[in-house]
């Protein structure tokens, strides 16, 4: 019978989960201030979502002058439709002119945007910065770290967290090292998880592959609360000619008919007017959003996917005028799909379908980015960080730079007033050794491997856990993932993802219980008839 057994013990001030831009981030930041951070990442160094954006650039928008903060929280306030945290956003709103410079330290060349285009659902312009050249600053960002000699490894998955009295004691992570997993116990009392959202727990998602929502369980079960789960950002992506490139919604303006792969048009309800203002009005934002009128595009798409489930997806056929249109904002995708990915939207076949993008909720912070848990910190996409309902454009980035520098400032003032409880009675180590080992389950089928789960998880998320759901389909969902729990054992498949994957798979159950507690709402839409 197969055990976990922890043999080695480390210990360190302060412990980053994930090497995205926000745990990176973090660990230059608490080097900075004198702490000796350890970063552990499921990949190579710079392996977050936002080394993986499928697009030419990734935004980052910054408070502006004095005058926009009022501005900046109207814009907030308009899209989160009550889902917000007012304290994170007003830290969000006060610090992200001056966290700018965290991308310079971890290896980006960030410069300022020239036009005064208002970025996604924001009503007003200000700043934003864009980066580029992710593999050459992931090359950077581990250079950095070297020089900096702040200790890190990689291949390391993060599988539990010990507290006690509602304290962080310790974790346990495994690291694998020539295709051998061992189990290390981490003794600290401060955590930052910067581990990446749930989108990877859909089969069309725009995420690394490595990033699966595992840690949102495991933050759940030392005690954090999870807040706005069912607010999943989709976006259209390409599926043909090309899979999992990022779609620009603003060509969809200069689109003439929507099909299915036989060429039967699927909107044939409506006029060619009525069809060209819907597209002019999906064409001004990128994700699935009930605030408009035009949602009807994505909800088509959805229903005939769902009908269709072996279909790649909606064709679309453009006008041969988008290539005429000089605007940069076009001008620059264009260019950038036709030279770097090959794609000719209007020469070549053009099949998109919803993919799962980013997260508005996560683990609850408050504006130091502490979660309920002493010593337990999220930041980044893991964390429900300044969206609600909707989602702005350019603040992911944003978020996991401001709350990098302000967890750390907790964090270093924690560690000067040193009274943090030390409770001798327990032994952390034991205590996650127990918990783990509770894991293995008798009854399994222990032909059931641990990618077979997460495939199925990602197959069924995608169909109805997407942009159009009901609860009769939700209902369903939440049985088979339950199903899948009482089949499988993550002991036995434990040298391969076991643990981390039935983490992930208590993160969909809790996904998915949320999506049937939400009224419909911004990015949730939940046809209560069905």
């Amino acid at each position: 019978m197969y055990m976990i057994k922890i043999t080695q013990t480390i210990d360190t001030d302060l412990l980053i989960v994930g090497s995205g831009i926000a745990g990176l981030s973090a660990a230059v930041e608490a080097k900075s201030k004198g702490l000796n951070p350890l970063l552990i990442g499921k990949s190579t160094i710079g392996s977050g979502a936002s080394y993986f954006p499928l697009k030419a650039t990734l935004g980052i928008q910054v408070t502006g002058d004095e005058n926009d903060q009022a501005l900046f929280r109207e814009d907030i306030e308009h899209i989160g439709k009550g889902k917000i945290n007012p304290n994170v956003v007003q830290a969000y709103i006060e610090d992200s002119p001056k966290a700018i410079e965290l991308l310079d330290r971890i290896g980006f060349k960030a410069w300022k945007r020239n036009d005064n285009r208002p970025a996604c659902f924001a009503k007003y312009a200000r700043p934003i910065y864009l980066i580029k050249d992710w593999r050459e600053a992931a090359l950077q960002a581990k250079q950095i770290l070297q020089e900096q000699q702040i200790s890190f490894y990689e291949n390391a998955t993060l599988l539990h967290i010990v507290t006690d009295n509602n304290q962080v004691q310790g974790t346990v992570f495994s690291v694998v090292t020539s295709g051998q997993i061992s189990y290390i116990f981490c003794k600290t009392n401060h955590i930052i998880l910067a581990a990446g959202g749930i989108a990877g727990l859909y089969k069309d998602n725009l995420y690394p592959a490595d990033v699966i929502g595992s840690l949102h369980s495991v933050a759940k079960q030392a005690g954090a609360t999870l807040v706005n789960l069912a607010f999943i950002q989709f976006i259209p992506a390409f599926v043909e000619p090309k899979y999992k490139v990022l779609f620009g919604e603003h060509t969809l303006k200069y689109v003439t008919e929507i099909t299915d792969a036989q060429g039967n048009n699927l909107f044939p309800h409506l006029s060619q007017t009525q069809f060209s203002k819907m597209m002019l009005e999906r064409s001004h934002y990128a994700p699935f959003s009930l605030d408009f009128e035009c949602v009807e595009f994505d909800l088509v798409m959805m229903k005939y996917l769902l009908e269709n489930p072996n279909g790649k997806g909606i064709y679309l056929k453009y006008s041969p005028k988008l290539y005429e249109d000089t605007e940069e904002f076009y001008t620059v995708y264009l260019n950038w799909l036709k030279n770097e990915v090959g794609i000719d939207l209007v020469k070549d076949s053009i099949a998109i379908k919803p993919f799962a993008h980013s997260c508005n909720g996560g683990i609850q912070i408050n504006e130091w980015g502490e979660s309920a848990v002493k010593g337990l910190f999220a930041i980044g996409e893991i964390a429900h960080c300044i969206e609600g309902a909707n989602r702005m454009g350019g603040n992911s980035v944003g978020g996991g730079l401001v709350f990098a520098k302000r967890a750390v400032a907790e964090i270093t003032r924690s560690l000067k007033q040193g009274n943090l409880q030390k409770n001798t009675e327990i032994s952390p180590l034991a205590m996650a050794e127990q918990a783990l080992n509770q894991l293995a389950n008798s009854n399994a089928n222990l032909e059931l491997t641990a990618s077979q789960v997460l495939s199925t998880i990602r197959e069924k998320m995608a169909l109805y856990a997407n942009v159009y759901r009901t609860r009769s389909n939700l209902q369903l969902l939440l049985n088979e993932l339950n199903c899948l729990e009482q089949q499988f054992d993550p002991i036995y498949h434990a040298p391969y993802q076991g643990i981390e994957v039935y983490n992930a798979l208590k993160t969909a159950q809790l996904v998915v219980k949320n999506m049937l507690n939400e009224k419909s709402l911004g990015a949730h839409y939940l046809d209560e008839q069905n």
